[in-house]
Parts: structure tokens; sequence; C-alpha cells
């Protein structure tokens, strides 16, 4: 799977992102995305939580490559709540105990945890083992742009376009018919970087931390 990449830069290639290539989804997170809760727990917890993507029927896990570097990777979701079910139910107590052992070399970090997430943490899993019926009502299906990293070194050669595309034409196929992002509020590179993709700006959220955030649609 690629798209043809600016004149006078490397071919980009997509493919299934493995096992072997966590390493280096975790690297490139780190390196490109260096805030945010799951990065301060750190690189163990961040594998786990990539590990989910490649055994979720409903996510989506794609590497890029540059003359068979990995130099950039997408996950998503092409249905949230089928993703977070598969993982509640396979990757919950993994993800659990790597984060608790973070959190335990952390006190700082666990007491912020303790205030802003447990409780919707608890009963997020409370929600999911109740293993609710879906809603009647027809609504349109939801795919998820969870996190998306390009290598410094590639930026501007079409790299996390056509990761982009990859997951859009995935999405496609599942009969997704609607994708959402969401993009730091100071993070105007990439805000321009999905409007000329065609991706729509919605009205401003605020986390649970209070940060900003601009969120995306993109109507299949």
């Amino acid at each position: 799977m690629s798209s043809p990449p600016p004149t006078g830069t490397p071919s980009v290639s997509l493919r299934a992102m493995e096992l072997a290539d966590v390493p280096s989804a975790v690297r490139l997170h780190c390196a490109t995305l260096p805030t945010g809760f799951f990065v301060e727990l750190g690189e163990r917890f961040l594998g786990r939580y990539y590990r989910t993507f490649l055994t979720s029927p409903a996510a989506v896990a794609l590497v890029a490559q540059v003359e068979g570097e990995v130099v950039g990777f997408l996950v998503g979701s092409t249905d949230e709540n089928a993703h977070h079910r598969h993982t509640l139910d396979l990757s919950r107590w993994g993800l659990a105990r790597a984060g608790a052992m973070a959190l335990l070399m952390r006190p700082e970090l666990t007491t912020r945890f303790v205030r802003t997430r447990a409780r919707r943490y608890l009963k997020g899993i409370r929600r999911f083992g109740e293993r609710a019926l879906p809603p009647t009502g027809a609504t349109a299906r939801t795919g998820v742009l969870s996190h998306i990293a390009v290598d410094n070194t590639v930026r501007r050669g079409g790299v996390g376009a056509t990761l982009v595309d990859g997951f859009t034409r995935i999405a496609r196929v599942h009969n997704v018919e609607r994708l959402r992002l969401y993009t730091g509020q100071d993070n105007e590179a990439a805000q321009r970087f999905y409007k000329r993709l065609g991706w729509e700006e919605q009205p401003l959220q605020y986390d649970i931390d209070g940060k900003p955030w601009v969120p995306f649609t993109l109507d299949l």
C-alpha cells in the first residue's frame, strides 16, 4: 500500500504494524509526542498499549517505511467501543501492572492519577464489563485516529499524508462513516496538515487535566 511521494523524496510504503515494530513505535512516540500521561508512565506501558492495536479486530496499526526503515506509524480504530472492549478483555491486567509499576516509581504521578483519572478508569472498566447491548438507534459508525508519529528526518516528505490516506482507505472498507481525531490547541502545524487533507475543525474541547484540544472530523 503506497501513494506517490512529492518529487525528489524517497518512496514511502505502508504495511501493517507487527510485534517487532512496537519498539520503533514507542521510540517515535517518545521522540515526537513527548508530553502526555502515557509517556509519563514510561516505555514499558507504551509498549503494552501499542500491542493492543495488533490484536484488536477493530484496530488499525500501520507503519511507514522509506528505503526499508520504519519512519512513521499510525494507530486508530474503526470502532472505538469495540476496540476498548477488546483491550479490556485481553489486556487490562497487563496494562494495569505496567501502569502500577510506573506509578510506584513516581509518587507525584500517582497523586495526579488518583485525583484526575482513577475514578473515570474504574467506571470505564465496570461499564464495559457489563457488556451492555449496543444502542438500537441508527448512529453513524465512527472511527478514531489515535496516534500518528513521523521521524523528524523525513518530515514534509509525504509520510504523514500517506499514513492518513492508508487509514482512511481501510476505514472506508469497514464502512466507517466518520473519522475523528484531536490535536493540541497550540499544534498549529498539525491543524494545517489535517485541513489540507480535508478534515474539518470542530469546537474546542478540554480534557480532564484542563488541557484544550482541537477536534477534527472527516466524513467518508
